[in-house]
């Protein structure tokens, strides 16, 4: 079989990329958008001025911008200041996207909800685009940069025995905030999906794994087998859902709850997790990592389809470290807010983060989504494990000889003792000689024991190399907390529920200040309590009453033994003492008595 051309290879595994309906913007040629862009950058006194006009700009100009204005910090921007409320104005006229807000609202508690609230505030005092510049990114999009197609920037990279297809998509806006009640807006958007595909002995080519970037996630939840019953494929082409306004990845169609997942926190939510699971074995099993914030990926499928077959056709452009505008333009591909937390600032292109740096996924497309540590076939997992095995046998030929050595030391040290015995004066030289003795029967001991772990180690893996299974582990081995819907996007909320998730949290801070001005005894404890309410009605309402109620019931649980153990100790430290001592003894009682019934 004849090599293939990067082309081909990126033509014969190109993904179909699966739309939520009512998705405003789609991967597009990154030429057509730069010629509607302007230019900016510091001059010498770190104030920002424009250095190319808007349609005056090229892609060859771009990628020697580092040469002509050497040393500043630029950015592009794709809505002008001057067109911004005609373009903006313009887009109402168009239907807006059938998804509603408070449907995000209702996948989270008030807590989550009050998360949404101080999200928003916060966009009043760090960087956030303008108002109205998704519906006139919307407007310049469709009038001057969308052909009706899409384009994806393939790279091909050899490394560790796998073949790596990335696919990069340039988006001309995330509009996920104002439109679908998402974190961020920001011109500019840069995704990839990455098949990672390795040769058979005939020659011939199979996809072994998908990777796809999803928000700021990296490592082994990324990427799913080939041979995963969960990934959608077509012939050889991956299906992958995109999220609504963020462009984010799925493997799965459906909606997405974000999660934040706090360190300090960490212990605790998986203990509550663990709890709630066993109590409650039905529920989603999405939730299962850390806390739900109400920004929702609508990943749902339902909308246009893009790649093969599709309603639109990919256009392949080929890209490597030596394209000019991929590797000559480390500024922002779109506007540049300062926003501090990043999520209201242009990405920058497809090799560098917006520090510069070559970013982690064009560096390394194997350690991104964790497959440096996976041999890419079964064949050179078996070369692999035989490595290993020689090299454990040299250990155990080491630890051999070391065993020997200290076995010949001890007696050594054995016979001097025995002769020291019989000296009077020499009775303290014989004790040392005792405690080294001592001393190297513990290190012998511990050789033995390294030594026999080694050996049941070499035995097992000879075993799996000496059979026919394979080496390699299953397809959803390495999943750890892969990402899942917590709804499919079929879920219909009621009114009540709509109306509650939309007064709930202005009322609660409201109700919650009001109480602080009261400056009564009684405030904490008041205040305290209308949370409580307002938390068991929310859960009456989103019907999670008895999720609610379990928890409280574990968390008044837990402050009585505390309490308990407290006073006790206050009354008489024996008594507390006292206590786990004799509910240790009652728990040994029974199951001694369980298991002789048992008999």
């Amino acid at each position: 079989m004849s090599e293939k051309s990067d082309l081909e290879l990126l033509r014969a595994f190109e993904p179909v990329l699966r739309y939520t309906k009512g998705e405003l913007f789609f991967p597009t040629d990154v030429a057509a958008y730069v010629r509607t862009c302007s230019l900016w950058g510091e001059d010498d006194g770190g104030k920002e001025r424009e250095l190319v006009p808007a349609g005056q700009l090229t892609l060859d100009r771009l990628a020697g911008a580092e040469e002509e204005w050497p040393g500043r910090y630029k950015h592009l921007r794709f809505v002008q200041e001057d067109t911004l409320r005609d373009e903006a104005r313009r887009f109402h006229s168009t239907a807006r996207p059938g998804i509603p807000k408070s449907g995000r609202l209702a996948a989270v508690g008030v807590f989550g909800r009050i998360v949404d609230v101080l999200v928003k505030f916060s966009l009043l005092i760090r960087g956030a685009v303008p108002g109205g510049l998704a519906a006139a990114a919307v407007t310049r999009y469709r009038e001057q940069v969308d052909p009706g197609n899409a384009t994806y920037y393939g790279r091909v990279v050899r490394d560790g025995g796998y073949i790596a297809l990335q696919y990069w998509f340039f988006y001309a806006m995330n509009d996920w905030r104002s439109i679908y009640g998402g974190v961020n807006d920001h011109e500019a958007d840069w995704e990839k999906v990455t098949v990672y595909v390795v040769e058979r002995p005939d020659g011939g080519l199979s996809p072994v794994w998908v990777g796809a970037s999803s928000h700021e996630y990296t490592g082994d939840d990324l990427r799913r087998s080939w041979d995963d019953p969960d990934l959608d494929r077509e012939g050889d082409h991956p299906v992958i859902y995109v999220g609504a306004g963020s462009h984010s990845h799925q493997m799965l169609p459906g909606d997405y709850l974000i999660q934040v997942d706090p360190a300090p926190l960490r212990g605790v939510v998986r203990a509550w997790r663990h709890i709630t699971t066993r109590l409650f074995p039905h529920t989603s099993p999405s939730g299962r990592h850390g806390i739900g914030v109400p920004f929702v990926d609508y990943a749902r499928g339902d909308g246009v389809r893009v790649g093969p077959g599709g309603d639109r056709a990919w256009d392949a452009v080929v890209i490597d470290d030596d394209t000019p505008w991929v590797r000559g333009f480390r500024g922002l591909w779109g506007r540049d807010t300062r926003d501090w937390f990043d999520g209201e600032r242009a990405p920058s292109g497809p090799r560098y983060e917006r520090d510069g740096t070559v970013r982690y996924s064009w560096a390394d497309p194997l350690a991104w989504v964790g497959l440096q540590k996976v041999a890419p076939t079964d064949a050179a997992a078996r070369v692999e494990l035989a490595a290993h095995v020689k090299g454990l046998a040299a250990q155990i030929d080491e630890a051999d000889g070391e065993i020997l050595d200290r076995r010949d030391r001890i007696r050594r040290l054995a016979a001097a003792q025995c002769v020291l015995r019989r000296i009077p004066h020499a009775q303290a030289r014989a004790r040392e000689y005792g405690d080294l003795i001592e001393q190297e029967e513990r290190e012998l001991a511990a050789v033995y024991r390294e030594r026999a772990l080694k050996a049941d180690e070499r035995d097992a893996h000879q075993k799996a190399l000496d059979s026919d299974a394979p080496i390699t582990a299953g397809p959803t081995a390495h999943l750890r907390s892969p990402h899942l819907p917590y709804a499919t996007g079929q879920q219909r909320t009621t009114r009540f529920l709509h109306i509650w998730v939309a007064l709930s949290t202005p009322l609660l801070i409201t109700a919650l200040g009001a109480m602080l001005l009261m400056h009564g005894p009684y405030t904490i404890p008041a205040m305290i309590g209308v949370v409580l309410l307002f938390a068991a009605f929310d859960s009456f309402a989103r019907r999670k009453l008895r999720t609610f109620l379990a928890g409280l019931a574990i968390l008044a649980l837990v402050a009585g033994v505390v309490t308990g153990i407290i006073l006790a100790f206050m009354a008489d430290w024996r008594i507390t003492l006292l206590v786990p001592i004799v509910v240790v003894v009652a728990v040994l009682l029974v199951v001694n008595v369980r298991d002789l019934l048992r008999r």
